[in-house]
């Protein structure tokens, strides 16, 4: 049986939406919105408030809870190297350059902290509290399309939705990069419906900071341009796209200038030219797959599922669709796929999950079960589907993740705490991999190299250099300490099996091992010219 949809004052209070069945009219909207507050139950008589101090309690409790078990990974090292440089820190200035690939609106932000000494925890506690501002913010644009007790539920998904949780318990550009277009997706929102200039304005500020964030946020201007192209909402759509765009480029052109200034625009350059030329490291179907059960399958379906009800056609579920189909699409054409690429598409999934779970009725004649008992529990099965993820990645597992932005990396701040405190300064080391050299730099305060750098300028990272001969580096007595791990060896079992015939070959003996359950992680061997 069929169901008619009426929106019961669409503009001002979306969430007053109410399932009709076949013959009833919308006329008595605040009698129908009574009977239904009362037959839907719980949901309905905790107030959105409380609910809400909840969720962001929750949000603050898994993104700070054994945050400090595992030290760096390449990424967070490199970014905090880099902060503490900005900052002066003579343990780093010498390591880790102030202009690299990406943009310096993080590494500023946080270079107060890395002063001096060297730092983890702290750094990792701010990117985990702008993670929990981004559910609030998912609650404001939700309460925004659809209404607060929508809202609340999708702030609640996104405060338990495992990618988000990982990715935002790590130093890592995506997690403050989300916050910054999830906010913009808000203000733009309140732009469609007031019609405000201003609020058009401050969206495309708040994205070009996004992009100051992160380079990669500005595949997501182009769901804005989709959106505005497309959207009847948009009354003067080229004005609308020139002013968006215009203050975009005008906020996010800061970095290039930055480095034009500083005689580094070279630096930009050849990291566009080695992105452009690196191969797959997934296979097409990683999104489809991997990001999915990241957010949680029952999430993913009921954000599906929302699309099904005539009552969600409007400018508001085009929105969310534009915002997360256009990074997706994108991503999916161009070969790289990072695991935290898609990260900006979270918040979208959680609201319009939200908005499906809300929204999804049974047949007019099973209508008083579909609000009071099902719906309720629909929603609580979805959210409570995530918890398993959220444990799993609060308590990680102790082998090394092979996914990059999937975590930690075991042992290797313990290396190279052992490293700082027993090998002499300048001591020069080298890994199987630039991952690794980096968390030991960062940890050891040593300078160490990849051994699986690329010659070739175009598959190599300009911030790396290659090792040409290792066998004569060697010899001349650069290298004295190779160093094998599990995570580089997973990753790139050729490069690790050639630094240890290196090692066979110069007789190299093992002075540090570092394990996790028993297993060796992290291996430094000592060897002689």
């Amino acid at each position: 049986m069929g169901a008619a949809v009426a929106v019961v004052s669409d503009e001002r209070a979306p969430e007053l939406v109410e399932v009709l069945a076949p013959g009833e009219s919308g006329s008595d909207a605040e009698t129908t919105v009574a009977q239904t507050a009362t037959q839907t139950g719980w949901m309905y008589r905790m107030t959105p408030r409380v609910w809400l101090v909840l969720t962001m309690l929750v949000a603050m409790a898994v993104r700070l809870v054994n945050l400090n078990s595992s030290g760096f990974n390449s990424d967070e090292a490199v970014y905090a190297g880099q902060a503490a440089s900005l900052a002066g820190n003579p343990l780093y200035t010498s390591q880790f350059p102030v202009f690299r690939a990406h943009p310096l609106f993080l590494p500023v932000l946080i270079s107060p902290l890395f002063g001096s000494g060297t730092h983890d925890v702290i750094a990792r506690v701010l990117v985990a509290f702008l993670g929990v501002a981004t559910v609030f913010v998912v609650f404001l644009i939700g309460r925004e399309l659809f209404g607060s007790k929508t809202g609340v539920l999708a702030a609640l998904i996104l405060a338990l939705m495992p990618y988000h949780v990982g990715v935002t318990r790590q130093l890592l550009l995506d997690g403050p990069a989300v916050l910054c277009i999830t906010l913009a997706f808000w203000m733009f929102a309140r732009f469609v419906r007031t019609k405000g200039t201003d609020w058009l304005l401050a969206s495309a500020a708040t994205m070009g900071l996004a992009v100051l964030t992160k380079e990669t946020s500005v595949i997501v201007v182009g769901a804005f341009v989709v959106f505005i192209i497309v959207s009847s909402e948009i009354r003067r759509p080229v004005r609308t796209l020139v002013l968006f765009c215009g203050v975009v480029a005008a906020v996010s052109i800061t970095f290039p200038l930055v480095m034009s200034v500083a005689g580094r625009s070279s630096t930009g350059s050849n990291y566009l030219a080695w992105q452009l030329a690196r191969t797959s490291n997934h296979d097409a179907t990683f999104y489809l797959t991997v990001i999915p059960a990241s957010m949680g399958w029952l999430v993913v379906l009921a954000a599906g599922v929302a699309l099904l009800f005539r009552v969600n056609r409007t400018w508001r579920a085009l929105l969310l669709v534009c915002w997360i189909l256009v990074p997706l699409a994108a991503f999916e054409i161009y070969p790289l796929k990072g695991f935290q690429y898609l990260l900006p598409v979270a918040p979208a999934m959680a609201v319009l999950a939200a908005r499906g779970l809300m929204v999804w009725h049974l047949p007019a004649r099973w209508k008083l079960g579909t609000g009071a008992v099902a719906r309720p529990a629909v929603a609580a099965l979805v959210v409570a589907s995530l918890l398993v993820g959220t444990w799993s990645t609060v308590y990680s597992s102790a082998g090394a993740s092979v996914l990059a932005g999937g975590g930690g990396i075991p042992g290797g701040r313990d290396a190279g705490n052992w490293i700082g405190a027993h090998l002499i300064p300048g001591t020069e080391l080298l890994t199987v991999g630039p991952s690794m050299a980096n968390i030991l730099t960062y940890y050891g305060h040593r300078p160490a190299q990849g051994l699986s750098v690329s010659s070739d300028p175009l598959h190599r990272n300009p911030s790396y250099s290659p090792v040409y001969n290792p066998d004569l580096s060697i010899h001349q007595g650069q290298f004295s300490y190779l160093v094998w791990d599990a995570y580089s060896a997973y990753r790139s079992p050729t490069t690790a099996h050639r630094l240890q015939v290196l090692v066979a070959k110069h007789h190299g003996i093992p002075v540090y091992t570092g394990r996790v359950d028993g297993r060796p992680v992290v291996v430094i061997y000592q060897v002689r010219p």
